[in-house]
């Protein structure tokens, strides 16, 4: 998803919804780490929720982009107006990753099937092992969504907007 605000709006905009990706990831680490992943995952009926909360917010994006195809001014400016990431704040795309990796409960099954194989029975601290290796984790992602951030502005430098209409770009 790093793409695609970044294809139209810049490395800006992508390293925004990076930033909200990876803060998510910490917002699972830290209910890894009190146990409520734990929890969350025992009924059925409370790991289906966010499911259905995540798909629900999915078709809403995926319905809002689709809405948003037949106007291309929603995604890219016009020539001489301010610049792309100015069409839709940092903060808003900040939001949408941390929002995107919070309902996605493929994160939560990850941290309880994965981290307990890293985690020694015997420690004293077993939060803080969590937390360690959940921020190591939040870290690394974050780097690899960095990299596709630069990437994704040398690809929106590389085809201007002016190279490609606001259709192609939409589709994106």
């Amino acid at each position: 998803y790093v793409l695609v605000p970044g294809l139209p709006r810049g490395r800006e905009a992508a390293s925004a919804v990076s930033v909200g990706l990876a803060s998510g990831l910490i917002g699972h680490t830290a209910a890894a780490a009190l146990g409520l992943s734990l929890i969350i995952s025992r009924p059925p009926v409370v790991l289906n929720t966010i499911k259905y909360a995540g798909v629900a917010y999915l078709v809403y994006m995926g319905i809002k982009a689709v809405m948003g195809r037949n106007r291309p001014e929603s995604l890219l400016p016009e020539s001489g107006e301010a610049s792309p990431v100015e069409n839709h704040s940092a903060t808003k795309l900040f939001r949408i990753g941390v929002t995107m990796n919070l309902l996605n409960p493929k994160v939560i099954l990850f941290f309880l099937a994965l981290f307990p194989q890293f985690l020694d029975p015997a420690s004293l601290t077993p939060k803080t092992d969590i937390f360690t290796l959940g921020g190591i984790f939040a870290l690394q992602a974050w780097t690899i969504f960095s990299l596709v951030s630069i990437l994704s502005g040398f690809l929106s430098r590389r085809f201007s907007t002016d190279r490609l209409s606001h259709k192609t770009v939409s589709w994106i």
